[in-house]
């Protein structure tokens, strides 16, 4: 990292900000800058054995252990957490980091006198509403593919269904997918009727095209903004919803003419710029629809993205002022040594070509309608290939330097853990681009997936 993220990193050890505590139900999540950050700890539900390599690297980690809990807010309603917090403490302020702020979180932060390192519940709540965040599209005039709000109706007079029309219906909020459905024809009308009733909905123009995220982080007066990520989306194998992602490529946004790029920058730039006037704060994350010279504005993710684990890891790698450190700072008040120095390499300039990531990771969900318990685990850390087997290398939490052509990263969940529906269970991280093209991998991606799914066993928990 350059001299400015040195002096960022020295003011994060001292005791002006007190200690971190990242809360997560799967630790995997928690990494990023558990080796940057002296005072860093992780609070997590999940058994693990990310959370042993954490130990070993000396990292603080509590583990409640319980499947059950599935989000942040439960974890820290636990007794033990809230102890472990104030013992970990002493008299210093805990600062407490989870993906997506809540009632609840905040509450308990305010209580116990923690300080929340993220914004307010109901600016979150209000962005992330895909049928609201259509009007925030008009109003900055960025494209949203045509749609409008509708009740869904039970004689489908309201969608003016036609046979050779497919369309899009979303509900307000979700994660992975599963809030947003493909309607080719009646009978998945049907369904969705009849799972969820006469509500309100954003119907929009099914737009054919090519999925990708943009990561970006909003300090001081300036908007961080990454390159393009290339969305996996579409595979039923590792996603039930067929607009749900899995995973993300790195290096395929290559493919993308550069005023294609710049117009995406823009569009991020105006999001920017509008959410920090509501008084938002750190990263946040668009989805963006690209066919051609047409590019759509999806969705936007006002918090921590899912991936921004190896997000964080990669711009570490590339000696980059990771975001997640900007969203840190910019939250414990000292966002003003941001603006002491230049960072810019950290952000998509328009006037030069943006840092490509050579790097992919493949998500494995739960595809089924009922929770799963792993039966047979592959462990946690760094494979090679050897004569076309898995071949175990090294335990470790993340890869700290870029992965070989031969090698892959698996963060698992362990034997006897219960998965509920959309949630992961594994991932792989290879180092290098995995697309062959936008529903299909490389060969050579296609054989190591196939030999983790082999070495993985999961049965329904009926």
């Amino acid at each position: 990292m350059n001299n400015n993220c040195k002096k960022i990193k020295e003011l994060l050890n001292t005791e002006q900000t007190g200690p971190i505590f990242f809360i997560t139900p799967n630790p995997i999540y928690a990494i990023g800058l558990e080796k940057i950050i002296k005072n860093y700890f992780v609070i997590c539900s999940q058994r693990s054995d990310i959370v042993r390599y954490f130990r070993k690297e000396k990292i603080s980690v509590l583990c409640i252990n319980d499947d059950k809990i599935k989000n942040a807010g439960k974890i820290l309603i636990n007794k033990k957490a809230i102890e472990y917090i104030k013992k970990k403490s002493k008299k210093m302020r805990a600062n407490i980091i989870t993906f997506k702020p809540s009632p609840t979180i905040q509450k308990i932060c305010k209580d116990n006198d923690f300080k929340y390192l993220g914004n307010d519940w109901r600016l979150n709540r209000n962005l992330e509403d895909k049928i609201e965040f259509t009007e925030v599209t008009k109003k900055l005039k960025i494209p949203n593919a045509d749609s409008k709000i509708i009740k869904l109706d039970k004689d489908k007079r309201s969608l003016n269904f036609s046979k050779n029309n497919k369309f899009v219906i979303q509900f307000p909020r979700g994660f992975s997918g599963n809030s947003t459905f493909l309607i080719k024809d009646e009978n998945d009308l049907d369904k969705i009727f009849k799972k969820y009733g006469n509500r309100k909905v954003k119907l929009a123009e099914y737009f054919e095209g090519e999925t990708y995220t943009i990561n970006a982080c909003v300090v001081g007066n300036k908007i961080l903004i990454s390159s393009l990520i290339f969305q996996i989306t579409g595979l039923s194998l590792y996603n039930k919803n067929s607009l749900g992602t899995c995973g993300n490529d790195y290096a395929y946004s290559k493919k993308l003419k550069k005023e294609q790029r710049e117009k995406i920058f823009n569009y991020t730039k105006k999001v920017g710029n509008y959410i920090k006037k509501l008084g938002y704060k750190g990263i946040f994350g668009l989805d963006f629809v690209v066919s051609n010279n047409e590019i759509n504005l999806i969705e936007i993710n006002p918090r921590i993205i899912g991936s921004m684990s190896l997000f964080t890891k990669l711009q570490i790698q590339n000696k980059e002022m990771p975001f997640l450190l900007s969203h840190i700072l910019g939250f414990v008040g000292n966002d003003q040594i941001l603006l002491e120095g230049d960072i810019g390499q950290c952000r998509f300039q328009t006037k030069s070509e943006p840092k490509f990531f050579n790097a992919s990771q493949l998500i494995l969900r739960n595809t089924e309608n009922k929770p799963i318990k792993i039966i047979k685990s592959l462990k946690s850390g760094i494979y090679e290939i050897k004569k076309n087997k898995l071949v175990f290398k090294k335990g470790v939490s993340s890869a700290e330097k870029k992965l070989k052509k031969n090698e892959l990263l698996v963060q698992s969940s362990v034997k006897g853990q219960t998965v509920s529906p959309d949630i992961e269970y594994a991932n792989v991280q290879v180092g290098y681009g995995i697309m062959k093209n936008e529903k299909e991998f490389k060969t050579s991606f296609d054989k190591i997936i196939n030999l983790v799914l082999k070495s993985i066993k999961i049965e329904i928990i009926k």
